[in-house]
């Protein structure tokens, strides 16, 4: 008799501890969704198009006639303001690498590589923050801003890279976003 209600004891402190196991099982799958939803809603709008085109300017092999010219540099950027948005992108795309390497540790270094670039991108955007403080950003801009432009373009590839590696199911939304 007082094995069995030993038994018993024991069967519904295990059933507890189940029951307590699944709520944060479910609590964590939730909150993880939730963090994800969370980056992407950070990414502020650019013009991919428009952005790839002054990045591929800068990283393919073109002829001088075929290079774009400062005043359409700025245009197709949308300024200072394009700039912005961008530096606010590359902390979500840092954030994003972080995502994947909390189930992939051997992401690290590909999100080492997108912190570095990052950096890069924050310090191109100084240099025109400068510019613009003392006069010469119309001089500085080409050469800065195609730069930045061109490193965040790098960055996005390899992040889709990364996704795409790891068969993560949210490539397609990652891909759609950025």
């Amino acid at each position: 008799m007082r094995q069995d209600a030993f038994l018993l004891a024991v069967m519904f402190f295990v059933i507890g501890l189940v029951c307590i196991a699944a709520v944060y099982i479910w609590r964590a799958r939730r909150a993880s969704r939730n963090g994800w939803a969370l980056l992407l809603r950070r990414l502020r709008q650019i013009d991919r198009d428009k952005f790839a085109a002054v990045a591929l300017d800068l990283l393919e092999e073109n002829d001088a006639q075929n290079a774009l010219d400062p005043d359409s540099i700025f245009e197709l950027i949308g300024g200072m303001s394009g700039l912005d948005a961008l530096e606010q992108n590359c902390d979500v795309l840092v954030d994003l690498a972080a995502y994947v390497q909390r189930w992939y540790p051997e992401a690290l270094e590909l999100a080492e590589g997108l912190r570095l670039n990052a950096r890069e991108i924050k310090w191109h955007i100084s240099r025109l923050r400068g510019a613009s403080q003392t006069g010469h950003l119309k001089e500085q801009f080409p050469m800065y801003a195609q730069r930045a432009v061109a490193t965040y373009y790098l960055m996005t590839r390899s992040l889709l890279v990364l996704y795409e590696g790891v068969e993560l199911p949210e490539f397609a939304e990652l891909q759609r976003a950025i």
